[in-house]
């Protein structure tokens, strides 16, 4: 019987510390409960929701399942496990439980609300649609239902649609969380940036600790040319968060943008020592020693960051361009074949394959990623003129001025096709004239060998 008491008491603590918001010591408490009594459903429950709080979701759908297993109707515990299991990536899982609910009540509103992000995850938008549908028949002004579809249409860069979502949202519940981000998103990804600055703003004064939200107002800033504002940011990043290396990274960036590569070097340093592997630090050093003339250097923290295998599209291409900067275009095709993988249509990213690979002397490759980009940009300028060249310096006169005369039609005025324009008809000139010499010389020399030929006529 004390142990049951005993068990009763650490689980009423463990509602006390959760209040508190001390989610480690509230753990600790309920799991010394349920070794007593494993066969309570909802203290495993309230472990699940524990975990959740510490972002240990893996975990926390472990005790969801527990809990079903003593209880497998409680359709609050199967939301919360189908909830993270989306979150994990386990789609077709988290799919499984809102199914299970809808067969148990299918008047419960989360369980079509909550699939709606589940399919935006799983790219099946039409889906997503249709669980907005269902759910509005059940709760018609759910915030959560208007926000996740809002997501689902911000992914397909419906923006003013997410937005007007996302207004709904707040009509619904002000104080949603990270509404104003999103918005902050849309607005600057169709290109509207003072309304996207105004929501950052919005969603700092309800939660100024967010470094992440300081760290986009930051380079959002930089977009609009208020860079001594997005200085700022970047530093008040730091000094909220000095343990990540997100504010370091920025800041140094930022110096380096600035014309201060020594204190850039320092604290792109620094954000490597919290983390190794940072994306984009080893890049921004490869370009400060790059500027300083120590090749050496630069190599070695551009490879290191190729050794990271880089995501981002941006750093990719950046370090495709360094490398080539520093005369190591090999390295930079693998970038760039890396980078066309993901980005398959992007005309500038084969623009930079075909130079990467004329650097290399791999003619023929060049050649094929031109036609790549023209076949995405059909007024590619840059593309057109590398073929001139390329195709100049494989003596293919004629098909160089092809690719001319293509330019010239598109940009009359363009002084580099021009010149290649008047360069191309002097070789084609003196090709001519070789010709010419070519047929003549031989004659001339017959006369020369044989004039008693011509005697003989006489």
């Amino acid at each position: 019987m004390n142990d049951w008491n005993d068990a009763e008491q650490r689980v009423e603590k463990a509602r006390e510390l959760f209040e508190q918001r001390k989610w480690l010591e509230a753990l600790e408490e309920l799991r010394a409960a349920v070794n007593i009594n494993p066969y309570n459903c909802t203290w495993l429950f309230n472990i699940g929701l524990t975990l959740d709080e510490m972002e240990r979701f893996e975990e926390a759908v472990d005790a969801y399942r527990q809990s079903i297993d003593l209880d497998g109707e409680n359709i609050e515990t199967l939301n919360r496990m189908g909830i993270d299991l989306s979150r994990i990536g386990r789609h077709s899982e988290a799919l499984e439980a809102f199914a299970r609910i809808e067969a148990i009540d299918p008047a419960f509103e989360p369980c079509y609300c909550n699939r709606i992000v589940t399919y935006t995850d799983l790219g099946d938008h039409d889906k997503a649609e249709e669980m907005f549908y269902l759910a509005r028949m059940y709760k018609d002004d759910c915030p959560h239902c208007f926000y996740n579809i809002g997501c689902s249409l911000f992914t397909r860069e419906l923006y003013d649609k997410a937005i007007y979502c996302w207004e709904k949202t707040l009509d619904l519940d002000d104080c949603y969380s990270q509404v104003h981000l999103r918005m902050a998103e849309a607005f600057r990804s169709r290109g509207s940036l003072e309304k996207a600055r105004q929501h950052y703003l919005n969603e700092l004064r309800r939660n100024p600790g967010d470094t992440d939200t300081l760290l986009d107002l930051g380079n959002l800033l930089l977009e609009m040319d208020h860079i001594e504002e997005a200085g700022e940011k970047f530093h008040r990043a730091i000094e909220l968060a000095p343990e990540k290396p997100d504010g370091y990274y920025f800041y140094g960036r930022w110096l380096l943008e600035t014309g201060r590569p020594e204190e850039a070097a320092f604290l792109l340093n620094k954000a490597l020592q919290l983390d190794p592997t940072y994306p984009g630090a080893h890049l921004q050093l490869g370009r400060i020693h790059h500027l300083r003339g120590n090749r050496e250097a630069a190599r070695r923290h551009l490879r290191n960051e190729h050794l990271l295998m880089p995501e981002e599209p941006q750093i990719l291409m950046d370090l495709a361009n360094m490398f080539m900067d520093n005369d190591d275009a090999p390295v930079a095709v693998a970038c760039l074949k890396r980078l066309t993988q993901g980005h398959p249509s992007d005309a500038r990213v084969w623009q930079n394959l075909a130079v990467a690979n004329f650097l290399c002397g791999f003619y023929t490759d060049g050649i094929t990623a031109s036609h790549q980009a023209l076949r995405h940009d059909p007024n590619h300028l840059m593309a057109m003129f590398n073929l001139a060249i390329t195709y100049q310096q494989l003596g293919q006169l004629d098909v160089a001025q092809i690719w001319v005369d293509r330019g010239l039609q598109l940009s009359s005025n363009d002084a580099g096709f021009q010149r290649l324009h008047v360069r191309l008809r002097l070789l084609q000139l003196h090709q001519r004239l070789l010709k010419i010499a070519a047929g003549i010389l031989p004659s001339c020399l017959m006369f020369l060998l044989h004039p008693r030929r011509q005697s003989a006529r006489d």
